[in-house]
């Protein structure tokens, strides 16, 4: 099952290569959404695929290595019945979930979003929103 972990990192722990110390203790193969990490700390969001035995493992090794640490179901939803594709949305999205299909239409790429809500703000409709089960 696809999973997305949010980290948070600490100005201690960003020096500290927590991300890679349980990809090699799990195995983990990860796919970084998003990151910002400097000297004062930081955030990634990764997604992966994991059962919850495996979930609960890895968010486990996370914690003990003292970083914050949660599961998200954080996503973007797109109202197709208040879009009306304009594509605002489509250049301020850093990842290109958002792109006009062959028909012109505004599709979502869930996989490639990382929640930034740039796209929310820039829509003139309020046709996408967040959707937040943390």
């Amino acid at each position: 099952m696809k999973r997305k972990v949010f980290i948070r990192y600490s100005s201690q722990k960003a020096e500290e290569p927590i991300l890679a110390s349980v990809i090699k203790e799990s195995g983990l193969l990860v796919n970084i959404l998003y990151a910002n990490i400097t000297g004062k700390g930081g955030e990634i969001l990764i997604s992966f695929d994991a059962s919850e035995a495996e979930m609960d493992r890895i968010l486990t090794l996370f914690r003990e290595k003292g970083v914050e640490v949660w599961e998200t179901e954080r996503t973007i939803e797109l109202d197709r019945e208040l879009c009306f594709d304009c594509g605002a949305c489509i250049s301020v999205c850093p990842t290109k979930a958002l792109r006009l299909n062959q028909d012109f239409s505004l599709e979502l790429n869930e996989e490639k979003c990382i929640c930034c809500e740039v796209c929310v703000s820039m829509c003139p409709v309020r046709a996408l929103r967040i959707s937040s089960k943390l």
